[in-house]
Formats: structure tokens, sequence, C-alpha cells
């Protein structure tokens, strides 16, 4: 079987993590026919891990890209891109922006597919089995993964999933909106996902940093942000429900 080389921004590791299962249970790529640092043994303790994914790159056959915004932000994806462009792989990028967001990229005019689209995955399905990438046809399980699969990357896309604290305890995501208040001194900004094991250890609908102006940068939807945080509280609102005040320690723009 021929291999396959996974690119993905390294900010997006849950999403990359579901796709490896949907690629192995739903479509029978056997695990050790892919390449993918997803995959924590792809990558031997002390080696040149540059060397290795530019290695990799050069042996596989097929390239995929997960095209998220943050992949589109990263210079280490983009030349994983352009590499599989040079060295004429079998190309396959999947696609969770919108098509304006790739207007000023490379990848404008290039075929797409949506990762968040049965049809789509159905139509990468066959083609990959034309490549002789997949061997072997099972399209009951393909389709029963399929619809689980989509409806993931669709509540991922919608930012209902979960962000995780990196090593120095800081949280990355995406302002989706602002929130004006009648105080105006305070700021309340909407942002993608929820916090893993929150300080106030409730559930929630939505989580928003909350602070006073003049502590941390005004912001703007688009605006990806990082962020620690102590302190936080879920209150019950009228028009968003149980929503969490997240009150930063430190934050930043990226």
């Amino acid at each position: 079987m021929k291999k396959v080389f996974i690119s993905f921004s390294s900010k997006n590791q849950q999403l990359a993590e579901k796709f490896l299962e949907f690629l192995q249970l739903g479509m029978g790529l056997r695990r050790r026919d892919v390449f993918c640092t997803a995959f924590p043994e792809k990558l031997q303790t002390g080696e040149n891990f540059i060397e290795t994914i530019r290695q990799q790159m050069q042996e596989c056959d097929t390239v995929i890209s997960l095209i998220t915004a943050e992949y589109l932000q990263s210079p280490f994806c983009l030349v994983e891109m352009g590499a599989a462009w040079a060295l004429c792989k079998q190309y396959f990028p999947l696609l969770t922006v919108k098509y304006e967001e790739l207007d000023r990229t490379p990848l404008k005019g290039i075929q797409m597919r949506k990762l968040d689209e049965q049809e789509d995955l159905s139509v990468v399905y066959d083609e990959l089995h034309r490549c002789k990438v997949l061997e072997d046809h099972s399209t009951a399980e393909f389709y029963r993964r399929t619809v689980e699969f989509v409806s993931y990357v669709k509540k991922w896309i919608a930012g209902d999933y979960v962000l995780h604290p990196d090593e120095e305890g800081y949280y990355e995501t995406v302002i989706e909106s602002v929130r004006e208040l009648s105080q105006k001194q305070y700021r309340c900004y909407g942002i993608k996902g929820h916090l893993d094991n929150p300080p106030d250890g409730e559930q929630a609908n939505s989580d928003w940093l909350f602070y006073w102006g003049n502590t941390f940068p005004d912001l703007v939807p688009g605006d990806r942000v990082r962020f620690k945080t102590s302190k936080s509280k879920v209150n019950v609102f009228q028009d968003l429900g149980r929503a969490r005040n997240i009150y930063p320690d430190d934050l930043r723009k990226v």
C-alpha cells in the first residue's frame, strides 16, 4: 500500500487525531502506512524532527492537508504544502475555512474538498481507491464513520471543542464576538471553544474573556489570542444562558 503524509497545524492536534481515527476505522488505512506527527511514535526521541519530516515527505506518495485558519497562518505548514507540489505528490487539501479565505493564498484555484461534507469525503474515498492508496472497500462502515466524523468537524468549526493549556498554562483561541456592556470600562469577548477544567469547575454554553479595558488590548473578531487564567465564573443570562466569564491573568495577541 502507498504511504500517506498528513500535514496539519500543531494547534489543531485534536482535529488531526480525530481525522486519523476516521482514516483508519472509516477508510481502512493502516497506521503503519501513515506518517503524521500526531502519532507520538513517528518521531524518535533525540532525532532531528525537521529532517525526519522532510524525508517522510519525499518517501510518501500522497499528501493530505487539513486546511484550517491555523494552517494558513503557519509558515511550516505552507512549506509542507509547497513541498507536496514541488515533489509532484498526489495532493488532497481538505478545507475547514470558507473559500474566500483562500483568495490571497497559493490554494486559490485549486480544487478543494470540505472536511465537514459527507459528499466531499465520499469523493475523496473514491479518489484514494483510484490512486491505490486504499485497497479494500467497506462501504457500510465508511458511511457510518463519516456521519460521526462530519458531526464532530461541524462542532469543531462552530467552536464547540475543548481548549487545553500548553506547558506554560496558556490557552490559545480566536475571538468570535464582542459583547457590548453598559459599563464601558469593561471588555467582554466571546471565544472559540471551551476551557478544559475551568477554575469554576462548572458547565457553560459559551466562554467569554472579561477584563478591565486598560488591562489588556482591545480585540475584534478574528483576533488570535493567548491567555492564562486562574479565575472564572459561570453566570446565567437571558440571551446567552449559562455563560462563563474568564478573568485573564495575562493576555496577548498572537
